[in-house]
């Protein structure tokens, strides 16, 4: 890969491990101070933040050259860890400065995420981007187990005011190797800045609506996200009620689902020059289908344990080409509205499946609603793949449309 990649990702890599680290202490922190019920009503105001904030930061993506916003962001949240490091070692606040702390770094993860994945289209050729998005994938999953692993072991033996100082550390290097990265303003940089926000943002959307291909990737998201979400959200009771086991039981199921991504991701960047990009990416739905289902309908660990490995491959195989696809298809000015637009659809979409699935709990077991969402799923996710085989795709690239 090109050496502006290899200094992207090492930032990356590192912006991830810190914000996995404290991820894990400020919320283990607020866990101290709140109630489970305010705790549940934390997690909810952050998801609603990252659903408005994804709505509505595309236009802002489209204006700034990515390079220079991207530097921008990790700078922004050096300082903002140091404010609230100073705030909480001078007085005796903890749980206002670490809410707002939490509320603050989900937009700017936000931003950071959708502009990160603009950048890669700006330092590596269109045939690397299928190879580029692999490793990323990698990146993502390896840091944040890194991250979340060490965030664990550090807030057992550190204060929360000594894990945001790490943190802010990690962000001045990942800030200081984007530095090579040139910031190259664009026509469309120059043509955006001249409309209005709205009009910006509804030309984002109209476009989604009107481009056949986005659509289509959007549905298979939505179809992706109802088979999985449930697992999300139910994997704890499941280990505890259906696999009969404890704590331990559910660290060995999510460790499967990290280890499948990384092992598919690194396979991927292997032989991605001999994958077909829908091809794989209609594969992967269904892989998902198949794999929710068996887990559904198993009892014992070792057959779920293999079921998450699986799953974890299959997710990573969902994720590759759909970033790939995305980059490919969405003119530069536009890609940053697109992808915030899909986003938001998406956390959408994860929050009625996480409503429905736990309403279901009520009824049904919980590998009841597995085998539910996973087996209505996959009927629809086969009727998509039947429906695009027999459209006709006569649309044009508009990769330069802009």
């Amino acid at each position: 890969m090109p050496r502006l990649f290899r200094y992207f990702y090492a930032s990356d890599l590192i912006a991830v491990v810190g914000a996995s680290i404290s991820y894990i202490a400020i919320y283990w922190t607020c866990a101290q101070l709140l109630s489970p019920s305010a705790l549940s009503l934390l997690i909810g105001a952050v998801f609603l933040i990252r659903f408005v904030s994804s709505s509505l930061v595309g236009p802002w993506i489209d204006r700034v050259e990515p390079v220079r916003l991207l530097k921008g962001t990790v700078l922004v949240r050096f300082l903002l860890l140091g404010a609230v490091w100073f705030i909480l070692t001078q007085t005796e606040a903890t749980l206002l400065p670490l809410l707002g702390l939490l509320a603050v770094q989900t937009f700017l993860q936000v931003i950071g995420g959708n502009t990160a994945f603009k950048v890669v289209t700006r330092i590596v050729e269109a045939e690397q981007l299928p190879v580029a998005n692999a490793y990323l994938s990698t990146l993502d999953r390896m840091g944040t187990l890194a991250g979340l692993l060490a965030g664990g072991l550090l807030i057992a033996e550190f204060s929360i005011e000594m894990i945001l100082g790490m943190e802010a550390i990690l962000h001045v290097i990942a800030w200081l190797l984007l530095f090579p990265l040139p910031s190259t303003a664009t026509d469309e940089n120059k043509t955006t800045a001249k409309t209005t926000y709205w009009s910006d943002l509804q030309q984002g959307f109209s476009y989604l609506r009107q481009d056949a291909r986005l659509m289509r990737l959007l549905l298979f998201g939505f179809v992706a996200n109802w088979m999985i979400t449930p697992l999300n959200a139910l994997l704890a009771p499941f280990a505890k009620d259906i696999l009969k086991g404890g704590a331990n039981t559910f660290s060995l199921l999510e460790l499967a689902l990290v280890i499948g991504g990384i092992a598919m991701s690194l396979l991927y960047a292997r032989f991605a020059d001999r994958l077909d990009l829908t091809q794989m990416f209609q594969l992967s739905t269904v892989l998902q289908g198949v794999f929710m289902l068996a887990i559904g309908l198993t009892t014992t660990l070792p057959l779920a344990f293999s079921g998450m490995l699986l799953l974890g491959m299959a997710l990573s195989l969902f994720g590759i080409p759909f970033s790939t696809l995305l980059q490919q298809t969405t003119p530069d000015g536009l890609l940053g509205r697109i992808r915030s637009a899909m986003v938001a659809a998406s956390t959408l979409c994860s929050a009625i499946c996480f409503g429905l699935s736990a309403y279901l709990t009520t009824v049904f077991a919980i590998d009841t609603v597995f085998v539910l969402f996973s087996g209505t799923g996959l009927l629809v996710a086969f009727w998509l793949i039947r429906l695009q085989r027999t459209a006709p795709d006569v649309e044009a690239r508009r990769d330069e449309v802009g």
